[in-house]
């Protein structure tokens, strides 16, 4: 999606010209992090709190996130009830706890993301100076919906040429 967002029609003229650079593409992110960790890749594609995880439990500053000047894409994590679900009321309370202030204060070190509301406590001294970006990129969800074959499709295309 950052791809599109900062290519726009020149999408698969860009991915073409990125294909000899990547060295491979895996089932998702776990593994590709699992590559780079064990030294098998130089860079991954993750998240700009990801060194805040290594400070943090591994307590050194090797890891870095990349600060691209086009914007960073936004990665949106959700919750949500199931509208047909015997148990309504007790998926309002989950949620409601979800965006407890005690929920809200441990995410940043469990998740290893930014809390989704306000708090008065401060992050976890780990996310001082991490990348911050200047623009966060971002479709709408029905935009992704409708394109996302295509877009695909296109990824493989440029790739498998």
């Amino acid at each position: 999606l950052w791809m599109r967002q900062v290519f726009g029609n020149d999408t698969s003229e860009a991915w073409k010209k990125l294909a000899p650079r990547i060295l491979t593409v895996t089932k998702g992110w776990s593994e590709a992090y699992g590559l780079f960790l064990e030294e098998e890749a130089l860079m991954v594609l993750s998240y700009t709190t990801s060194p805040a995880y290594h400070r943090h439990v591994d307590k050194t500053e090797r890891y870095r996130a990349a600060a691209f000047s086009e914007g960073h894409y936004a990665q949106i994590e959700v919750a949500a009830k199931v509208a047909h679900s015997p148990n309504q009321a007790l998926a309002d309370q989950f949620l409601a706890f979800m965006l407890s202030p005690e929920f809200q204060n441990i995410i940043p070190t469990t998740n290893w993301m930014y809390p989704a509301t306000r708090s008065h406590t401060a992050l976890p001294a780990a996310f001082n100076g991490l990348v911050s970006p200047k623009t966060t990129l971002l479709f709408d969800a029905s935009v992704v919906a409708h394109q996302r074959k295509i877009w695909i499709r296109e990824w493989l295309d440029a790739l498998t040429d």
